[in-house]
């Protein structure tokens, strides 16, 4: 049996949305997409220097050494998704939520585990469509990243977390970050 150790990096949890309903409809064409979905994503998080942890369902776990690489990514997974299905009819596109988290992750097999990857996990089921939601921590390692963009969605109580969560939005460039203001940013959140 490995040792377990303790390690500190950024993850990344994305999930597809509405791949259930995908699968119940057209299960061939759903998983036409998802094969396509995980291509995107996994070359990005290679080009980005971060490693796929696992492949979960239509979820990928993906952790980086650092911060700033897992933003970019995320940003850039979102915007390659984009064009994709500017460039398709509606039935063949796909959407997906992205979360970020930076904390300290049990090491074993591989594999990671704690507290900090429940805490992901949450933050990417919270995540608005096509967006990205990071946690405060996660926040702080990019602020002083000019290229970056955020906006406080407030304290949120995710699933299974005792304490609610002040959860960020990161924008993916500086106009979509203009185009929202604090309150229509949390009039979409109240509807999700």
């Amino acid at each position: 049996m490995a040792e377990s150790q303790i390690k500190k990096s950024s993850i990344m949890f994305t999930d597809m949305v509405g791949y259930s309903r995908m699968v119940a409809a057209n299960q061939d064409h759903a998983l036409r997409l998802l094969d396509e979905h995980n291509s995107i994503i996994i070359s990005l998080i290679k080009k980005y220097k971060g490693s796929v942890i696992k492949l979960i369902g239509d979820s990928v776990f993906a952790q980086f050494e650092n911060a700033t690489k897992a933003a970019e990514c995320a940003v850039m997974i979102q915007e390659d998704i984009q064009k994709r299905n500017s460039l398709n009819h509606k039935e063949d596109q796909f959407h997906i939520r992205v979360g970020l988290h930076k904390g300290s992750f049990v090491v074993k097999d591989d594999d990671l585990f704690g507290n900090d990857v429940n805490l992901c996990s949450r933050i990417e089921g919270i995540s608005p469509k096509d967006g990205i939601a990071v946690s405060e921590v996660f926040s702080k390692s990019i602020s002083d990243n000019q290229n970056m963009w955020l906006r406080q969605m407030g304290y949120i109580k995710l699933k299974n977390i005792v304490t609610p969560q002040r959860i960020y939005k990161l924008y993916l460039n500086k106009q979509s970050y203009q185009k929202e203001s604090d309150s229509e940013l949390r009039k979409l959140q109240e509807q999700q």
